[in-house]
């Protein structure tokens, strides 16, 4: 008989000890309600559930963050909420001080509500706010800026336009260069004794007779001062009053009109605002009151024109302007008037993208680009309005038409945007429960199971002590030898 070295106990002590480790382990899956509790339960079980476990964080925050988009949204297009129904009182108010049983007392009492309207479009424009994030003041959108500003104004249509340098140039058929404009004429609707005409200037010089293009001049920091005549249709308002001088009115096709007084032996009536002087000659001059239009154009002779975009990628995107007479142009995502004084050599244009960006899944990428309209009066084209004459008040309507359009349009871009991120929410939602299914199936633990197992483990540890006690009591038999 061996003393030293109790087999059947050592036998019995290693079961006891697999079966103590597993009911531990079961004991820990039971309490955490997980299968895997450490990397040693299955190493690569964990690495999947643990990826799976980020993307499913990231869905729940992306849902979040669509959510937080939506809100921002609505803020925007509850403050164009109260713009438009502004834009509608300032139309019926134009619409009421057009019809002539108004006497001036009445329409200038009409401009007070009129000034106050359109400081509260502007404060609107200035103050709504999300998160501290000014929304409508224009900053939450694309902008194009021109490094030759004279007689360029161009806005980013969308959102296609990434950030980058683009070119802008024009050529012709014939290979003309083409620059500025020729043969403005100014054309009498009305019965009148004005008769101007003559060559555009496009470097601002004119001679008498002429309608010459006032040139944009730059600050001490290199910014513009004016902003330039832009090329398409206006209308000059003659009107002579009691003391024998004129009041011309000019009109712009952005909506921009400035007043001047010209008195009869004057040559020149430069209307800065607006970025076009009138040279008058002795024949040229103003001698009754009348309403004359006239159109700033680019002719060629060498063809057709043809507007080329060159994007940052060197792609090009053309578009022929066959008896261009005025009115926006969408080139590539840019839109612009006219050719705007555009030559072969063409223009470069930055565009800076301030787009907000929601990120809207779980990955890197995973975006989608929002922009905001600028909503003040300026950029509406409101800015001017004025209802003082009957004149004025006919402009007015229009352009108040044109802005409640232009605020339409956005809100309804904005109803989309909302619709649309009312889908991802849902998506992103069915996306996160199906990936927490499958995350659960590797890293929960079947309890039943699990229990099922515990037991298993926990008779066989008390049945390994049973044993252990019986093995140790073995060797107390060599006792009896030594009586």
């Amino acid at each position: 008989m061996i003393i030293n070295h109790n087999v059947p106990a050592l036998n019995t002590y290693r079961s006891l000890t697999i079966n103590r480790e597993n009911t531990n382990k079961s004991l820990a899956k039971l309490s955490s309600g997980l299968r895997i509790n450490s990397a040693g339960d299955d190493a690569a079980g964990l690495a999947i559930s643990e990826k799976m476990r980020s993307q499913i964080r990231g869905l729940d925050q992306a849902t979040r963050n669509a959510q937080d988009g939506k809100s921002l949204l609505q803020v925007s297009e509850g403050a164009l909420n109260e713009t438009h129904s502004i834009l509608q009182r300032m139309k019926e108010l134009s619409v009421q001080s057009a019809n002539d049983t108004n006497t001036q007392f009445d329409r200038t009492e009409i401009q007070k509500e009129i000034e106050q309207l359109k400081t509260e479009v502007d404060r609107i424009s200035r103050d709504t706010e999300f998160n501290t994030m000014k929304l409508l003041n224009g900053t939450k959108g694309a902008t194009a800026t021109p490094d030759k500003s004279k007689n360029l104004n161009i806005a980013v249509v969308g959102t296609g336009l990434k950030d980058g340098n683009y070119t802008l140039q024009m050529k012709t058929g014939g290979g003309a260069d083409v620059f500025g404009a020729e043969n403005a004429q100014i054309t009498a609707t009305s019965s009148s004794n004005i008769s101007l005409s003559g060559k555009i200037d496009a470097t601002g010089a004119g001679t008498p007779g002429d309608i010459g293009l006032l040139a944009v001049t730059n600050d001490a920091n290199g910014k513009p001062n004016g902003i330039g005549a832009q090329y398409g249709n206006y209308r000059l308002d003659a009107s002579q009053n009691t003391s024998g001088s004129y009041d011309l009115t000019l009109h712009g096709p952005d909506g921009r009109y400035q007043v001047k007084s010209f008195e009869t032996g004057h040559t020149a009536v430069k209307f800065d605002e607006i970025g076009i002087v009138f040279n008058f000659s002795g024949t040229n001059s103003v001698s009754g009151s009348g309403y004359y239009s006239f159109t700033l154009e680019t002719k060629s002779g060498g063809g057709a024109p043809v507007l080329e975009l060159t994007r940052p990628d060197s792609t090009k995107v053309s578009l022929t302007v066959d008896g261009y007479r005025g009115g926006n142009l969408n080139l590539g995502g840019l839109e612009f008037q006219g050719s705007i004084g555009l030559s072969t050599s063409g223009v470069n244009v930055r565009v800076q993208d301030n787009s907000l960006t929601l990120h809207i899944g779980a990955n890197e990428s995973q975006t989608m680009k929002v922009s905001v309209l600028d909503a003040s009066t300026k950029a509406l084209g409101v800015n001017l309005v004025d209802l003082t004459t009957q004149k004025n008040a006919e402009t007015a309507v229009t352009l108040v038409d044109k802005a409640i359009n232009r605020v339409s349009d956005e809100r309804s871009k904005m109803g989309a945007i909302m619709n649309r991120l009312d889908h991802t929410i849902k998506n992103l939602g069915v996306s996160s429960e199906n990936m927490t299914a499958s995350e659960s199936r590797i890293r929960d633990v079947d309890m039943a199971k699990e229990i099922m197992e515990f037991t298993k483990s926990n008779i066989l540890s008390q049945a390994s002590q049973s044993m252990l006690a019986q093995a140790n009591a073995i060797p107390q038999g060599i006792l009896s030898l030594l009586q």
